[in-house]
């Protein structure tokens, strides 16, 4: 049912956790798809001996991070892709509690979970709860509604969607605003923690480009469709961009 995809292109300390972490899932059947981009003959031979027949190893020259989540979708063969991050911990029952919520309800298409918050020692500083039913469709117009490392979402439904086609630092937040015009698409939210998300310096939450490349996404909409809902919601990420984004 499920193909686990990463994306890794470097060992920032935390690797190993996480991939033990996947490989130690009380629900076994799986595939774990690691896509390893433009990253270092070191760390490729290192994936490489991890013994483990459910995982299947990519390597790609090309950095960006859509290009490579889009490789990985490409070679899925389950039915719904579980995202996560090479530097995030998975809780262990996290496949057995999404197998569990899509059994109840065969049509969900996504499952939003919630997690913990961790530094970079591994010590949690902070909870995200999204056990209640949000009108992401509204939310996405001011943040983004998502973790993306702690969704599973159909395979097809991403495909259809035609994949990531964001910049370096708001891949999700663009797809999820093309899906947002899908009305069918049916999200369930969940207080289960899915997985310890890392806030490292590593990321690029916050930065300038992140938000000039989600207004971007803002002012095309509102251009095609010229709403007040649109037209503020660029204005919004404007906004962020100039008085809230860090030079990274």
């Amino acid at each position: 049912m499920f193909s686990v995809l990463m994306c890794c292109n470097r060992d920032d300390g935390f690797l190993d956790e996480a991939l033990q972490s996947v490989l130690k899932q009380t629900y076994e059947d799986f595939e774990f798809l690691i896509i390893l981009n433009n990253c270092s003959d070191e760390l490729y031979k290192k994936i490489l001996n991890v013994d483990d027949p459910r995982i299947v190893v990519h390597r790609t020259k090309i950095g960006q991070l859509s290009f490579n989540l889009n490789y990985g979708i490409n070679l899925a063969s389950r039915a719904y892709i579980v995202r996560f991050d090479a530097d995030d911990i998975c809780h262990p029952d996290r496949l057995k509690e999404t197998h569990k919520i899509l059994t109840s309800d065969s049509e969900i298409d996504i499952i939003a979970g919630s997690c913990r918050l961790i530094n970079d020692k591994g010590a949690v500083i902070g909870n995200v709860d999204l056990s209640k039913s949000l009108n992401w469709r509204s939310v996405l117009l001011r943040k983004n509604p998502f973790i993306h490392p702690a969704l599973a979402l159909r395979t097809d439904l991403i495909i259809k969607s035609r994949g990531y086609m964001g910049g370096f630092h708001s891949e999700d937040y663009e797809l999820w605003l093309r899906m947002s015009d899908n009305e069918n698409i049916k999200v369930a939210f969940t207080n289960f923690q899915m997985i310890d998300y890392r806030i490292s310096e590593h990321q690029a939450r916050g930065s300038k480009l992140g938000y000039a490349e989600v207004a971007s996404y803002f002012l095309k909409r509102a251009l095609l469709k010229p709403t007040l809902k649109n037209g503020c919601s660029v204005i919004l990420s404007l906004y962020k961009f100039y008085f809230k984004g860090e030079n990274k």
